[in-house]
């Protein structure tokens, strides 16, 4: 009850809430059961498992995508064409508000709608009690004393006239400008509460605002808004020239887990890595490997090019992935056992994380919050937690698999098929509780395939008592 009132009240006042899958994190569970461990540093996670968990019924087969590829009819057949995935995105972004197209923003909007979103989401965090990690409660002063001045919503002008800029590598969206921790509970490392989400190397942003020491930024991105580190942001000259490596018409897709972008074409100095879904604009290629653009922040916050190298042989696609069930499934399992992670912490991906990377390698625009995923493509029927049993069934036999979502309060999960009356699905999640009585947990912190009788031996109810929607994305 603690973290759905919890989440309610972000909903209402913070821009972009996230889900943390499933549960929270009390402690560490080192030792088989959480609680504090000596052996972890307090601000770092208990390291996670080596493999995927074997859960509820599954398999070891079923750890491949294979085995659920095979048993499709036609996992080839081409479930959208080009044409139709774009019309699917601009459907989605007139009816998801917090689904941004930037570069359809105005050049300039009015201040004080953002000066005020501003102040709502400092005084949402600030009226909370939160704890560092070193188990102590945040102390108001460090709002008052420390976040407020830098914030400095009194130099919000009336009339903003947006700059434009794209993120030079992976980073953090917060609710305030602080690196601090500010957790929920006590030991509760996995959940910052100041963090949105995660952008990706070259996602374009238009800029709102700065703090007044000039290292945070306050950013529109395309599914999120919020504060970013100014270091990680290159401005561009304008929303055009920003456009024009954004989205060009050939672009590189990370098809992988990740993939390794090089600084030299002998690729023996990593730059950094590209998430699945990060799109890469070309600049040539040598005889082992694409060149692509990267941006870097210069003198003033500009944007200076520099070159990057991707390995021939690394995971990646021209263009996008056809929007096929056999290459939607395979992109899903290319991420079994990564790690958890609550609004992309710890390089990690939460629940609609997940879902949303799997989409975005595939072309499809997701939003970054499961709810607000739901609304993609065909709603097929909705439910009351614990409740009308038969009708879900039916909406989960209608649904493909591979392109259908199954959504409870704070997580979604992505469809595999039935087996002998059991429903399968792939999913990012921290922990399964366990007990009728307690809130006892075991950790799982990673992407896995389970059945929907996951969570059954806890008061909540199981995977499948809990779901409220079901919905395809075609």
């Amino acid at each position: 009850m603690r973290i759905i009132l919890t989440v309610i009240f972000l909903a209402f006042v913070l821009t972009r809430p996230l889900e943390a899958g499933q549960l929270e994190l009390t402690g560490c569970m080192c030792n088989g059961a959480i609680s504090p461990c000596e052996t972890c540093s307090p601000d770092l996670p208990p390291p996670n498992f080596e493999a995927p968990l074997v859960l509820t019924s599954i398999t070891p087969e079923m750890f491949s995508p294979d085995f659920w590829i095979n048993r499709l009819p036609n996992p080839d057949a081409l479930l959208k064409t080009p044409e139709e995935l774009r019309q699917m995105n601009e459907d989605a972004h007139r009816e998801i508000s917090d689904l941004i197209d930037v570069f359809k923003m105005d050049l300039s909007r009015p201040g004080g709608p953002i000066r005020d979103q501003i102040e709502l989401e400092y005084s949402a965090v600030r009226g909370r009690i939160l704890f560092d990690i070193h188990s102590r409660t945040i102390p108001k002063s460090i709002f008052d004393n420390e976040i407020k001045p830098l914030i400095q919503t009194d130099q919000v002008s009336s009339r903003i006239q947006v700059k434009w800029g794209a993120a030079t590598t992976a980073t953090s969206v917060r609710a305030l400008p602080s690196d601090v921790k500010m957790l929920e509970e006590i030991g509760d490392i996995e959940f910052d509460q100041l963090q949105f989400t995660l952008i990706k190397l070259w996602t374009p942003v238009g800029i709102l605002h700065e703090s007044s020491d000039g290292r945070w930024l306050y950013i529109q991105a395309p599914y999120t808004r919020g504060w970013v580190k100014a270091r990680d942001i290159a401005i561009f000259p304008s929303r055009d020239e920003l456009k024009r490596y954004v989205k060009p018409k050939d672009f590189l897709v990370a098809t992988g887990e990740s993939i390794s972008i090089f600084t030299d074409s002998t690729l023996q100095r990593i730059a950094q890595r590209a998430s699945m879904g990060t799109i890469l604009p070309p600049a040539g290629q040598t005889e082992n490997a694409h060149t692509v653009w990267l941006p870097t922040r210069g003198a003033g916050g500009k944007v200076v090019f520099q070159k990057g190298y991707v390995d021939f042989k690394s995971d990646f696609t021209i263009g996008s992935l056809p929007y096929t069930q056999r290459n939607i499934i395979r992109q899903a399992f290319k991420l079994l056992g990564a790690r958890y992670g609550w609004g992309g912490e710890y390089q990690g991906r939460d629940c609609s994380g997940f879902t949303q990377d799997v989409f975005l390698s595939m072309g499809v625009d997701m939003p970054r919050n499961s709810k607000e995923q739901a609304f993609i493509g065909t709603q097929i029927d909705h439910f009351k937690p614990m409740r009308e049993e038969a009708r879900k069934v039916a909406a989960i036999r209608s649904g493909t698999p591979g392109v259908t979502l199954m959504r409870m309060p704070l997580h979604q999960m992505l469809y595999l098929g039935e087996i002998n009356g059991q429903f399968y699905a792939i999913h990012s999640t921290w922990a399964e509780r366990i007990s009728k009585d307690s809130d006892q947990k075991v950790r799982i912190n990673q992407v896995v395939v389970s059945d929907l009788t996951l969570n059954g031996k806890s008061y909540l109810g199981s995977l499948f008592d809990r779901i409220i929607s079901v919905s395809e994305i075609n």
